[in-house]
């Protein structure tokens, strides 16, 4: 039997199977005595699937396939992406694509972009992309392609209107070199496109009021420059409020505090709170182990509840002790802790180590923890424990 007369013959019996057949007992589909010994091929399940999805084989519209086996997108990214552009042909997008291709972009760099900005692959690369290109090496900058794949926002923005004014003005308020710029950028894409220089210069101001040093100020916005594009009343608040809770402005903890209140807003502040209080903690020790650590507030509720319990039930700590030493919780449950505490087992029960500094174990860099626990002991099998558990 040809294939086409298998298609066509199992196509007819599950129309008539699902039509009229199919009957349901207690929950359960039942299908008819003439189809239940029946062994249905690897095609029925593709027949379905394809039949479902509605942009797989003949029917499938170019745009989507074109996505698909020249851009390397995954069908459901390239349904997504056909919803925004419209084309027919591949000479447009090939142009674009070659374009990239030729300024360095990898594959997996275009289909990025082509994923962030669906309609870069209609422009003229010529007009729209070269220019802005130009201008980024003339600034000798390293990983241009890397950054704009990760984010091409600016490639939609004026060169001379926007990209030009604010890369300068960023530059000169922050006094960072063109490298800076451009990290600054990835951090945070209105720094080369909106009126950001200027919506940030207010706000440096008050930093530089409050006593903390112009160099740390200059730092911290090229490394979060997020933080200073609010608005100006609701960073003069926060910055109130940290001044509040008794931060030294001359300390770069000052900038961290500020950085936590700007990101969380009052309900989700009370919610890691009370995350934080069903350990036993109440608001004076939340506060402190804020002043001790202000990121602590910025970690998830899901990576809090999870890191408090193992330390709590499997390490068996006080929630105490880990309020005393807030940093704890910024450390990965899964790349440090539980490898870390699965080596700490195998020397206790092995008797290779009696005394051991359990917070110098956490804390310390992977380098220093190989060779103060794991490279000195005559015990093969070690090494090999920690990298399981690393997932090496």
């Amino acid at each position: 039997m040809t294939a086409f007369r298998i298609c066509k013959f199992f196509g007819a019996m599950i129309y008539s199977i699902f039509k009229n057949q199919v009957s349901i007992r207690n929950g359960s589909w039942i299908l008819p005595a003439c189809a239940r010994n029946v062994s249905f091929p690897r095609i029925i399940p593709l027949f379905v699937v394809r039949h479902e999805s509605g942009i797989a084989g003949k029917e499938q519209p170019f745009s989507i396939s074109y996505l698909i086996n020249t851009v390397g997108l995954s069908p459901q990214s390239a349904l997504s992406v056909s919803k925004k552009i419209h084309f027919e042909t591949s000479e447009q997008p090939d142009t674009v694509i070659s374009f990239l291709t030729n300024h360095g972009f990898s594959k997996p760099q275009i289909r990025s972009i082509i994923q962030k900005w669906p309609a870069s692959l209609l422009c003229n690369p010529e007009k729209t992309l070269l220019p802005k290109l130009q201008f980024f090496y003339s600034k000798r900058i390293s990983g241009v392609q890397r950054v704009l794949s990760s984010n091409p926002d600016v490639l939609k923005r004026s060169l001379d209107n926007r990209i030009i004014p604010n890369f300068n003005a960023f530059r000169e308020v922050t006094r960072c070199n063109d490298d800076q710029v451009f990290s600054a950028y990835k951090n945070c894409s209105d720094v080369l496109w909106c009126d950001f220089p200027s919506k940030i210069a207010s706000n440096v101001a008050i930093l530089k009021e409050s006593g903390v040093p112009e160099s740390t100020v200059m730092a911290e916005v090229v490394v979060h420059p997020r933080a200073f594009a609010v608005n100006h009343d609701k960073f003069r608040r926060a910055v109130e409020e940290v001044k509040k809770l008794g931060f030294d402005p001359s300390k770069y903890s000052f900038l961290t505090a500020l950085q936590a209140f700007l990101q969380i807003s009052k309900s989700t502040w009370e919610r890691k709170s009370d995350v934080l209080k069903q350990w036993g903690w109440s608001n004076e020790v939340v506060l402190s182990a804020f002043e001790k650590y202000p990121r602590i507030m910025m970690f998830s509720e899901q990576k809090i509840t999870a890191t408090m319990d193992f330390f709590v039930h499997t390490m068996g700590w006080k929630a105490l002790d880990i309020a005393n030493r807030p940093v704890l919780l910024s450390y990965s449950l899964e790349r440090r802790i539980i490898p870390r505490y699965s080596v700490l087992q195998a020397l206790l029960s092995k008797g290779l180590i009696e005394k051991f500094n359990i917070y110098f174990m956490l804390a310390s860099t992977e380098k220093e923890f190989l060779q103060r626990f794991v490279i000195p002991y005559e015990y093969p099998s070690l090494l090999k424990l920690y990298e399981q558990k690393l997932g090496l």
